[in-house]
C-alpha cells in the first residue's frame, strides 16, 4: 500500500513538473513571437455556454484583415504585461465569454496600458467570480471609469434593454455608422423595425469621465441613460468600453455594431496594420434592382430612356422569370422567355443578371412565409428561375435576392450553396458590409457572401420611402451621403430598389446620386459593381494568409494566397512606419495610412517598411 501511495505521489509530482514545463515553454514561445497580434481573451467556463461568440469575433477580425490570437485569461495574466504590450497592441475582452476574469487582472491590465497597450472591454466582461456569481465591482471599473455590474444594488433591474443613442451625428460618423442607420435623434434603427432595443447594463461612474469621451448612451424605458460607448486615455494606452453585447448580436444576425466599433477602435484610434477587404482598398457600392413582374416592363424602358440605367454604372439586376406572379395562370409574371425577353435584352446591358426568388414573385414568397415550401421545393423553384434566365444570357447566374425578404436561414443559403451561388441580398445585418453572416448562433456559410441592405431608418426601397412621405431632396441627401460614406471609410454597401420606384417622383434625386457616383468613379475613388464582383474578391481575399512581423527597425507584411494576391491592399499606419516606393505595388495614402496594393497575380509577397 505504501509503495502504491509513493508511486502515486511521484506521478503527481512528475505531472506538475511536466505541466509547469509545458506552460513555461508556451510562455517562451508566445514571447518570442514577433508577429503583431490582437488578443481575444476568453474564460473556458464562459466559452462552454457561448462558444459561437468567440467565432463571431474571430470571423469579423479575419474579414477585416487583422492578425489575432485567442487566449485563455489565465494564460494571459501569467505573462509579463509589459512584454505582451510590445507586439500585442490591443486586447479585447469580449461579451459573454469573458464574464469571469480573475481579480489579479486588475494590476496586470494597468501595467499593460502603462506600456502602451490598448484594451476593449465589451458589455459584461469581468462581472463574475469563479463561482459564477456577480461581483460588486467590475474588474475593469478602474480603467473604464465605470462600474457596469450593479446586480448587488439593482438585482433584475441591473440589465435591461434600451435604445442605443449617439451623442450627435459627429459621434455616429466617427464610429463609421452610415447615415440612415440612425434617426433624427441619433438612435440606431433597423429595417422595418425602426428604433432598435439592445441589451444594456446600468452603470455608475467610478471616477471622472469627460463628456467628449462618451460617444453614445443606452436609453432605458424609464428614461434613465447610461454611457454606452466610451473611449478614454489610460496612461500610455486607450480603453474602449461598449455597453452592448457585440459578439452575441453578431451571432443572431446583427453584424454592424461589432464590425464598426472594432474597426473604429483598431484602425482609427489605435491604428494597426491590416488588409483591406475591398478591391484595391477602395470604397465599393452595389446597386441592386429587383424586377418582379410584367408591370415592370414600362419602367425598364423608361429607365433606359431617362438615363437611370447607365453603362458607366454596373448594377446587380435580379429578375423573377416566371409567367405568373400571384397565382398560376394570372399572366402578371415577367415571363422572361416570352413577352419579357426584350426587357431582359435591355437590362443585361447595364450589369449582371441574377435571380429574384423562385419563378413567381408573390406566390413564391407567400409559400415560404406560410411554411408550405420545404427546402427541396425552394431549391426546385430557384433552379427553375435560374435555368430560365441562363437560357437568355451567356453566363452562369450566381447572385440572388429574396422576394419580399422571404429568406429562411440557413435553409435558403444552403440551397444557394448547392446551386453554386456566391452572393445574396439580405435583410439581416442591416446597414453592414458584405460578410459571412451568422444565424441561430452559427456561421451560415463560408462560400456564399451575404450583402445586407442599406436602410434609411426603417425603410429600404424607394417605394417604402414614398409611402412614408419622404421628400425627394431627403432621398438624394441619403443616397449621396452613402456614396461619400463608402469612399471615406473604404468599405462596401448595397442599396436596393425597383426601377418603378424611381420614376417619376425620385427621378431627379436618383440622377443626382448617379452623377455623384460617376464623379467619384472618374476620380478613381470608388468602385460600383455587381455583388458577384465583390463576392469573388472577398472569397479570394479570405484565403490570404498573412502576418505582420516586427524585427528591430522593420515591419514585414508577409502574404500568401494560392489564388493570387492581385488587387489586395495592405494598410500601413503613417504614425508608426514609413514606406519605400516599389514597382510591383501601387501606393496611395490618406491622413492616417499608406495603402499598398499588389499589382500582379503573384502568390507570395513580402512588404517591408521602416519604423519611424
Amino acid at each position: 500500500m505504501k509503495y502504491i501511495m509513493k508511486l502515486l505521489l511521484v506521478i503527481v509530482c512528475l505531472s506538475i513538473v511536466y505541466y509547469g514545463f509545458v506552460k513555461h515553454k508556451k510562455m517562451q514561445e508566445f514571447l518570442k513571437d514577433n508577429g503583431i497580434n490582437i488578443l481575444l481573451i476568453y474564460n473556458p467556463v464562459n466559452l462552454s455556454t457561448a462558444p459561437n461568440v468567440l467565432r463571431a469575433y474571430e470571423s469579423v477580425l479575419k474579414e477585416e484583415g487583422t492578425a489575432f490570437r485567442s487566449l485563455e485569461i489565465t494564460q494571459l495574466i501569467s505573462l509579463p504585461a509589459k512584454k505582451v504590450a510590445v507586439n500585442n497592441p490591443v486586447i479585447i475582452f469580449p461579451d459573454s465569454i469573458a464574464q469571469h476574469i480573475p481579480i489579479e487582472t486588475r494590476p496586470w491590465i494597468l501595467d499593460y496600458l502603462g506600456a502602451g497597450g490598448n484594451a476593449a472591454v465589451i458589455y459584461n466582461a469581468g462581472v463574475m467570480n469563479a463561482k459564477g456569481q456577480y461581483i460588486d465591482d467590475a474588474v475593469f471599473s478602474e480603467i473604464t471609469g465605470l462600474n457596469y455590474i450593479l446586480y448587488g444594488k439593482q438585482k433584475e433591474q441591473a440589465y435591461k434593454t434600451g435604445y442605443f443613442q449617439f451623442c450627435d451625428k459627429k459621434s455616429g460618423d466617427y464610429f463609421q455608422i452610415p447615415r440612415g442607420k440612425y434617426d433624427d435623434l441619433n438612435i440606431l434603427c433597423g429595417y422595418s423595425y425602426g428604433r432598435l432595443r439592445y441589451p444594456a447594463a446600468r452603470n455608475e461612474l467610478t471616477g471622472h469621465i469627460d463628456t467628449e469621451e462618451i460617444y453614445a448612451y443606452s436609453i432605458l424605458p424609464d428614461r434613465s441613460k447610461y454611457p454606452a460607448l466610451v473611449v478614454r486615455k489610460q496612461d500610455k494606452g486607450n480603453v474602449l468600453y461598449a455597453n452592448i453585447p457585440l459578439g452575441y448580436l453578431k451571432t443572431i444576425g446583427d453584424d454592424m455594431p461589432l464590425r464598426e466599433i472594432l474597426r473604429t477602435f483598431l484602425f482609427k484610434i489605435v491604428k494597426i496594420p491590416h488588409l483591406m477587404n475591398t478591391p484595391f482598398g477602395k470604397g465599393g457600392l452595389v446597386i441592386n434592382w429587383h424586377v418582379d413582374a410584367n408591370p415592370d416592363y414600362a419602367s425598364v424602358a423608361s429607365a433606359e430612356k431617362k438615363h437611370i440605367l447607365r453603362k458607366t454604372i454596373e448594377c446587380s439586376i435580379h429578375i423573377t422569370a416566371g409567367d405568373f406572379r400571384d397565382t398560376a395562370g394570372d399572366k402578371i409574371g415577367f415571363d422572361a422567355e416570352g413577352r419579357g425577353r426584350q426587357y431582359v435584352d435591355i437590362l443585361k446591358k447595364y450589369g449582371t443578371i441574377g435571380c429574384h426568388g423562385g419563378w413567381a414573385h408573390n406566390w413564391f414568397a407567400d409559400n415560404i412565409e406560410k411554411n408550405l415550401f420545404d427546402k427541396e421545393k425552394i431549391k426546385f423553384y430557384i433552379k427553375k428561375n435560374k435555368d430560365s434566365l441562363e437560357r437568355l444570357i451567356s453566363y452562369n447566374i450566381d447572385e440572388y435576392s429574396a422576394p419580399a425578404g422571404a429568406y429562411p436561414q440557413p435553409e435558403n443559403t444552403e440551397v444557394l450553396e448547392d446551386l453554386n451561388y456566391i452572393a445574396y441580398y439580405y435583410t439581416g445585418d442591416t446597414g453592414s458590409a458584405p460578410n459571412r453572416t451568422f444565424a441561430g448562433g452559427k456561421m451560415v456559410s463560408d462560400k456564399v457572401i451575404a450583402f445586407p441592405i442599406m436602410s434609411n431608418t426603417k425603410y429600404a426601397s424607394l417605394y417604402e420611402m414614398s409611402e412614408a412621405g419622404i421628400k425627394s431632396n431627403e432621398i438624394e441627401a441619403w443616397l449621396v451621403n452613402l456614396v461619400d460614406y463608402v469612399n471615406e471609410n473604404k468599405t462596401t454597401r448595397l442599396v436596393y430598389s425597383h426601377l418603378r420606384d424611381v420614376l417619376p417622383q425620385y427621378e431627379n434625386a436618383f440622377k443626382g446620386f448617379l452623377d455623384h457616383i460617376e464623379s467619384l468613379q472618374d476620380e478613381n475613388k470608388i468602385i460600383v459593381k455587381p455583388m458577384s464582383y465583390f463576392a469573388r474578391f472577398i472569397l479570394r481575399y479570405l484565403k490570404t494568409e498573412y502576418s505582420y512581423v516586427q524585427n528591430n527597425d522593420k515591419l514585414s507584411v508577409i502574404l500568401h494566397n494560392s489564388e493570387g494576391l492581385n488587387d489586395i491592399t495592405v494598410a500601413i499606419p503613417k504614425n508608426k512606419y514609413k514606406i519605400i516606393e516599389r514597382e510591383d505595388l501601387t501606393s496611395s495614402e490618406d491622413a492616417d495610412y499608406y495603402y499598398l496594393t499588389v499589382k500582379d497575380r503573384v502568390n507570395e509577397q513580402n512588404i517591408t517598411v521602416s519604423i519611424n
